[in-house]
């Protein structure tokens, strides 16, 4: 191995171990929003809550009147290390991770003591019975900071 090609190795695993850093940084103040869907059926609302490689215990499900909020912690999905091991290299850091919440505000009043919640193969789902029957439109995200 030439002296370049050691030169580029040393600068790959520098760029590696910047990355990690500023991704730790940045994940650490800055939540992130998992994906919904969100469905309006004749006497109820239906929302599925993309959560992946969660735990149960790390998901909070907070309702009120008109509002639904899920929020919690994703653990970084990296590969396990130990001490032997050497720092892997980062392709690609695609998936979110760190404190998350996400807030949608209901068209009409919910009853929040009869709401459900289902956790089943990354999806979380969430049925919100509604204090009344009517037709309205499907619910909208929330848009305060």
């Amino acid at each position: 191995m030439n002296a370049f090609e050691q030169w580029q190795i040393r600068l790959s695993q520098l760029s590696n171990e910047l990355y990690q850093l500023s991704v730790v940084h940045l994940q650490s103040t800055a939540a992130w929003r998992p994906a919904i869907n969100a469905f309006r059926l004749p006497d109820h609302y239906l929302v599925c809550v993309d959560l992946a490689g969660m735990q149960k215990p790390d998901i909070s499900v907070r309702v009120d009147a008109r509002r639904l909020t899920i929020s919690g912690h994703r653990p970084a999905p990296e590969p396990p290390r130990t001490d032997a091991s050497p720092s892997p290299q980062v392709l690609a850091m695609e998936i979110d991770y760190g404190p998350f919440e996400r807030t949608v505000e209901m068209p009409e009043p919910i009853q929040p003591e009869q709401v459900t919640a289902h956790y089943r193969e990354g999806l979380l789902w969430i049925r919100l019975p509604l204090a009344t029957h009517s037709s309205s439109p499907t619910p909208t995200e929330d848009h305060q900071p």
